[in-house]
Parts: C-alpha cells; structure tokens; sequence
C-alpha cells in the first residue's frame, strides 16, 4: 500500500483555491497543532449540505482545540461559491476544484457522474487530520455520502488525542 494512504503516511503536495481568496498548499507549514481537511462531495449533495453545516458550528470548538479546518470538493468556483452561500457559511474556508488525482493519492474514492448535476468526476466524503510535519495523523474516508464521521466525532478524537501530537498513529502498522 502506498504510504500517502494511510495513517503516519506524508500527504501528497497538492494545492487548491479557497473562496475568500488566496491558495492552500498542503507542503506550507500547518499553524497549530492540525489542520483537518475535509473533501465532499459538490453542492448537489444534501447529505454534504447538512456535514458542511455541522463542520461550520464546530470551527470555533476546533480553532480553541489549535485545530484549522477547511472543506474542498472538485466544483468549479462558481458551484462551490454557490453552495458556500446557499448553506450560508460563517467560519469554514472553502476551497474549490482539488486535483482529482491527488484525492486518489490520499486513498479517498472518486465517482463519476451519474445525474446532471454531477461533477464529471467527484471526490466521495473523506476527513484529513494533517499534523505539522505533513503527515496524516488520522483519516476518515467513505466511498459513499451516507457513511461518514460526524464533526462532532472527529472533534471528540481531537480531544481524546490531546497534546499527544508525536504519538504514532493509529492504522500506521
């Protein structure tokens, strides 16, 4: 299995747009303890609609925990932009249009299109919790929009983890 995906493994060096301007790049240093990077679906999906919201509650919970957090998906600027605004977004950084195939190096799942308003291709729901030194300290990763972890979930692991940043990682055997 390549090291990129699983737990302790380094995350591919990728970069993507955010919404409010400027680029995330995923080599540059991590302020704090992590970031979590969190990958949906696209602005169709209502399952998508409801996890963003959630996550959008919780960036403070996480930013007091010196966790960052930012959501990405495929969409193009404009879909994401619409989406943003639709679910009216007050805390999360949304980026746009990740490379399709560094998701795929991440070992999270991509769907093609199968209704209209589809991307072509779609990265299906995965959580990223990226440590300093760029490596995965933990990952949640779906094949499908139903079937994935809840913020508040992942908050409770931050939580449980607490300063144990340099512990090796679960899944990393």
């Amino acid at each position: 299995m390549d090291n990129a995906r699983r737990t302790g493994g380094e995350i591919p060096e990728f970069d993507f747009k955010l919404l409010g301007g400027g680029i995330w790049r995923s080599r540059e240093p991590i302020l704090g303890r992590f970031t979590l990077l969190n990958i949906y679906r696209g602005k169709w999906c209502h399952q998508c609609a409801r996890h963003l919201k959630e996550l959008d509650a919780l960036v403070p919970e996480f930013t007091n925990r010196d966790v960052g957090v930012l959501a990405v998906s495929a969409d193009t600027r404009e879909r994401a932009l619409e989406f943003y605004e639709k679910l009216d977004l007050q805390h999360l950084q949304v980026g746009y249009e990740i490379p399709v195939g560094k998701a795929r190096e991440l070992g999270v799942f991509v769907s093609s299109k199968a209704k209209e308003e589809e991307m072509p291709l779609f990265c299906e729901p995965a959580h990223f919790l990226i440590g300093t030194n760029h490596k995965v300290f933990a990952a949640w990763i779906s094949s499908c929009a139903f079937a994935r972890s809840t913020p508040q979930g992942i908050l409770d692991y931050v939580d449980f983890i607490g300063d144990k940043v340099n512990k090796v990682p679960r899944g990393s055997a």
